[in-house]
C-alpha cells in the first residue's frame, strides 16, 4: 500500500480537477457591506458576509489585502486575518475621520482549505460612510484660519471644537495626536506661545513693520529647531487630557507653500474607563484649517521626463521605476501619490515585489521609486514582440485624480537556451499541511531539451520539507512537477512565511530562483495570561476585577473571547458578575476577557477572617472543540479591617418570664447578636455570672442553664450539669429556677 505520505503524494494529480470545478462558482454567498458613521467604528455581522463553505468540513480564512493603497484609504478593516465564521464584535472597520470621501473599499483575500487543497477568491466589500447624527467631537462655531502664508492661526478652544460626553468619575477623556501616521498637517506644524512682535522703529511706516513681520514669520516656519522660533514652541506631545487641549493655546503654524485652501488637523478622543483601564468609547476628526491666499486642491499630473514605455524580456518578471512612470502635484508630496490601474495589461499582470505571485490594482509613489512594482509577463511563449498597453491614474492625498496616463509596454523574445521560470504563483497552505507544488504554480521552459532540466533545491525551507513520491527529495524533474508527486509538508510550526530556492539547470545553463509559500494561521493554540497581579480586597468587601490585574491574549482568535472557566472557585468569596451600575451581581462560573475590559466581574469576600484566598481558572477559545490552558491561580490578598463586637439584634427582649416550678427554652426572641465577619456558629456566649437574686433571698440558689439535651427529660433536673460556655446555633437551651 505504501505510506500515508506517499499515499497523498500520488493523490495530488487527480485532484486538481477539483479546483478547476469549484473555480466557476464564487465562493461568497452574501457581500452586503458594511455603514459606519465618519470617525466612528462598526462591526462586521455575520449577516452582512456569508460564503458557501462547509464549516464543519473545511477550514476557511479571510485576508485583508494590506498592498493595494487605493483601498482602506479613510479606515482599516481589523484583524487583518479571522475566520470565515468569525464572532460578534471582533471584526470591525475603524474611520480615521476625514470628511472628504462618502465610501471606502476593502479587498479581501478567501482562503478555503480541505485536507488536500487550496481554493482563493480575492473579493471587495464596500463601506458606506455616514454623517453621524450624534458624536463627542463637535467643530464650532469658530473656525482655525491661517491669515496668510507662514503665518499663524487662532487658537485651539471651546468655540474651534468641543467635547461631550457623560462626565462620569470612571471615565477619563485624552486626546491623541498622531502625525506621523496620519501625515496632518500636511502643510503646517502645530506650536504653543506667543511670537514676537516686529518692533516699529521711528517713523517707520506700517508697510515696512507688516513686511518684517512676514520676513520673521517665514524666518519661523523655516526653523527646523525652537532656537529660532522666537516665543513659540513645538508641540511634542502625542496624549493631552481633553481639558488641558482646549486651554494650551495650541496654534497651527502655516510652513510649506503652495498649499490648498484647507488644512486638516488629526485628533483622536479616547474615553478610558479608569476601573478596567480600557477604552470605553474612541472617535476620530479632522480639524480644518482654512489658509487665506491659497487656491483650490489641484490634481497631480505626469512628469515628463518619464518615458512612459517599459521593455520586457518574455518571462521575466521587470520592475517598473519612476523612468517608466512618475507624476508630480504640488500640493501633495510625491510619496503620498497613489497610482490606480484602471486598464490592466491584456496579458500578464502588474505586481508588488513583496508577493510577486498576486497581481496589485494599485501602488503607492515610494513603491515606485524603490522599484518594487513589477510587470510579470504571460506564461506562454511567443516567436514576436508583442506590445500592451497599461492605463493608470494618479491620485493624491485629497484623493484629486489625474487624467489617465498610458504606459506602453514592448514584450520581445527570449533569445537563450537556459531554463527559465515562466510562472511562478507560490504555495498557499494552512499552519500544519502539505501540499503538492503543481504546474498551476511552477512552470518552467527551455528552448533545446526540457527533458534534461533538473530543479535542486539549494536553501530555504526553514519552516517544512520536500518530499518527491513520498520520499525525501532534494531534485526533481519538470515531468514531477505535471505529476504532482512534489510536496511541501509543513511543520505545523506557528510561521507565517517559509521559501524555497531552485537551482534550475538543464546540463549547459543554469539559474536560481525562490518559489515563495504563504502560510495561514490556524486556530490551535490556547489562550496564555499575560498579567495576573495579585487582587487585593478589604475585608468583607467587594473588589474589582481589572483588565489591567488579570489579561490574556490569544494568537489565533478574538482577545475578546477568551473564556475565563474557574475549575476551583474560592473558598472565602465568589466571583461574580454585575452586568452595569444599578445592576443586581450574581456568582458566576466563567466570565469573558470581555467582561473583565468592560469592568463586569468582581471579587466579593464573604466576610471570613483570613488573609488569602485564591482561584483556579482554565483559558479556552471558541474553537470547535476549544483549545484549553494550563490551569492557572489567581490570587487574592485579603486586607484584615479592624474588628468590632457583636451587636445585639434589634427587638431581642434580655428578659424571660416563667413560674418559680418551670423549665422553659432561651431562644433568639430573648438573646439575640449578630457580627457581619463571623457566622452564627462561630458566635460564643461565655456565662461569667450564673443566675442571681438582684434582692437578698434566703436561697441562694437562683436556678441554672443548661443543655436541653444534656438532660433525659425536659423537666427540673438538680443534676443537669450547670452550662458555662455557648454558641448562638446551640441556643435552646433550657432555664430552671430551683425551688426554695
Amino acid at each position: 500500500m505504501g505510506s500515508p505520505v506517499q499515499l497523498l503524494a500520488w493523490m495530488c494529480l487527480p485532484l486538481l480537477l477539483v479546483v478547476h470545478c469549484a473555480s466557476h462558482g464564487s465562493l461568497v454567498k452574501v457581500n452586503k457591506g458594511l455603514k459606519v458613521k465618519r470617525g466612528q467604528s462598526a462591526y462586521l455581522h455575520v449577516e452582512d458576509l456569508q460564503f458557501h463553505i462547509p464549516h464543519q468540513k473545511d477550514s476557511c480564512k479571510l485576508e485583508v489585502v494590506m498592498n493595494e493603497p487605493i483601498t482602506q484609504r479613510v479606515g482599516k478593516l481589523l484583524p487583518q486575518v479571522f475566520d470565515c465564521d468569525y464572532l460578534a464584535d471582533e471584526v470591525k472597520y475603524v474611520h480615521n475621520g476625514c470628511p472628504l470621501l462618502k465610501e471606502d473599499t476593502v479587498k479581501l483575500r478567501l482562503y478555503r482549505f480541505t485536507e488536500t487543497e487550496t481554493y482563493m477568491e480575492v473579493f471587495s466589500i464596500h463601506v458606506e460612510i455616514m454623517e453621524p447624527e450624534c458624536t463627542i467631537i463637535r467643530l464650532g462655531p469658530k473656525s482655525l484660519e491661517v491669515p496668510e502664508f507662514y503665518s499663524l492661526s487662532n487658537a485651539v478652544d471651546g468655540n474651534v471644537v468641543s467635547f461631550h460626553y457623560e462626565r462620569r468619575s470612571s471615565l477619563e477623556c485624552s486626546i491623541h495626536l498622531n502625525s506621523h501616521d496620519t501625515h496632518l498637517p500636511t502643510h503646517g506644524q502645530l506650536v504653543t506661545g506667543e511670537p514676537e512682535e516686529a518692533v516699529r522703529r521711528g517713523d517707520e511706516p506700517e508697510t515696512f513693520i507688516h513686511l518684517r513681520q512676514q520676513l520673521d514669520n517665514k524666518a519661523r516656519a523655516m526653523c527646523k529647531s525652537e532656537d529660532c522660533l522666537k516665543g513659540l514652541k513645538l508641540v511634542r506631545f502625542t496624549t493631552v487630557s481633553c481639558e488641558d487641549f482646549l486651554v494650551m493655546g495650541l496654534r497651527y503654524q502655516h510652513t510649506d507653500p503652495p498649499s490648498p485652501q484647507v488644512d486638516y488637523i488629526a485628533v483622536r478622543l479616547d474615553l478610558k474607563d479608569t476601573r478596567s483601564g480600557s477604552i470605553y468609547q474612541s472617535e476620530q476628526a479632522w480639524i480644518p484649517v482654512q489658509i487665506t491666499g491659497a487656491t483650490p486642491n489641484q490634481p497631480p499630473k505626469p512628469a515628463y521626463m518619464s518615458m512612459f514605455i517599459l521593455e520586457v524580456d518574455q518571462f521575466i518578471l521587470t520592475p517598473l521605476s519612476t523612468a517608466t512612470l512618475d507624476a508630480e502635484d504640488e500640493e501633495t508630496p510625491k510619496q503620498l501619490l497613489v497610482f490606480n490601474i484602471t486598464t490592466a495589461p491584456q496579458d500578464g499582470f502588474i505586481t508588488h515585489l513583496s508577493d510577486h505571485t498576486r497581481p496589485v490594482s494599485s501602488f503607492t509613489w515610494l513603491d515606485l521609486n524603490d522599484m518594487l512594482v513589477g510587470y510579470q509577463p504571460a506564461n506562454f511563449s511567443h516567436n514576436q514582440r508583442r506590445n500592451y498597453e497599461v492605463e493608470f491614474e494618479v491620485h493624491d492625498f485629497y484623493f484629486e485624480k489625474s487624467p489617465t496616463l498610458t504606459v506602453h509596454m514592448s514584450v520581445r523574445t527570449a533569445d537563450t537556451n537556459a531554463p527559465r521560470v515562466s510562472w511562478n504563483m507560490g504555495l498557499s497552505l494552512l499552519e500544519g499541511q502539505s501540499r503538492p507544488i503543481t504546474w498551476e504554480q511552477l512552470q518552467i521552459v527551455d528552448n533545446d531539451n526540457l527533458d534534461a532540466v533538473r530543479i535542486i533545491t539549494v536553501d530555504g525551507l526553514q519552516h517544512g520539507r520536500l518530499t518527491v513520491r513520498g520520499g525525501k527529495g532534494f531534485m526533481f524533474t519538470v515531468n514531477d512537477i505535471k505529476g504532482g508527486v512534489v510536496c511541501y509538508h509543513h511543520d505545523d510550526s506557528d510561521s507565517t512565511k517559509d521559501f524555497i530556492i531552485f537551482r534550475i539547470t538543464d546540463g549547459h545553463h543554469q539559474t536560481r530562483h525562490k518559489f515563495p509559500i504563504k502560510i495561514l494561521p490556524k486556530d490551535d493554540t490556547p489562550p496564555f495570561l499575560i498579567t495576573n497581579m495579585l487582587l487585593e480586597v478589604p475585608e468583607g468587601h467587594t473588589a474589582l476585577l481589572r483588565g489591567s490585574t488579570l489579561q490574556a491574549s490569544d494568537m489565533d482568535s478574538s482577545d475578546d473571547y477568551i473564556l475565563f472557566n474557574i475549575t476551583r472557585p474560592p473558598q472565602s468569596g465568589e466571583v461574580m458578575k454585575i452586568p452595569g451600575p444599578g445592576k443586581t451581581g450574581y456568582p458566576v462560573s466563567h466570565f469573558l476577557q470581555k467582561d473583565l475590559s468592560q469592568s463586569k466581574v468582581y471579587y466579593r469576600h464573604l466576610g471570613h477572617e483570613v488573609s488569602d484566598d485564591w482561584f483556579e481558572v482554565v483559558l479556552s477559545d471558541f474553537h470547535d472543540p476549544p483549545n484549553l490552558s494550563e490551569a492557572q491561580v489567581v490570587m487574592v490578598h485579603v486586607e484584615p479591617v479592624p474588628d468590632k463586637p457583636p451587636k445585639e439584634v434589634p427587638g431581642s427582649s434580655r428578659c424571660l418570664v416563667l413560674k418559680e416550678t418551670d423549665v422553659v427554652h432561651i431562644t433568639r426572641q430573648q438573646l439575640h447578636f449578630a457580627d457581619p465577619q463571623s457566622a452564627d456558629r462561630e458566635l460564643t456566649f461565655t456565662v461569667t455570672t450564673p443566675p442571681f437574686y438582684s434582692r437578698p433571698h434566703s436561697n441562694p440558689d437562683a436556678g441554672r442553664l443548661f443543655l436541653v439535651d444534656s438532660i433525659p427529660k425536659f423537666t427540673k433536673d438538680a443534676n443537669a450539669p450547670m452550662l458555662k460556655v455557648f454558641t448562638q446555633v446551640k441556643q435552646s437551651l433550657g432555664s430552671a429556677l430551683t425551688s426554695p
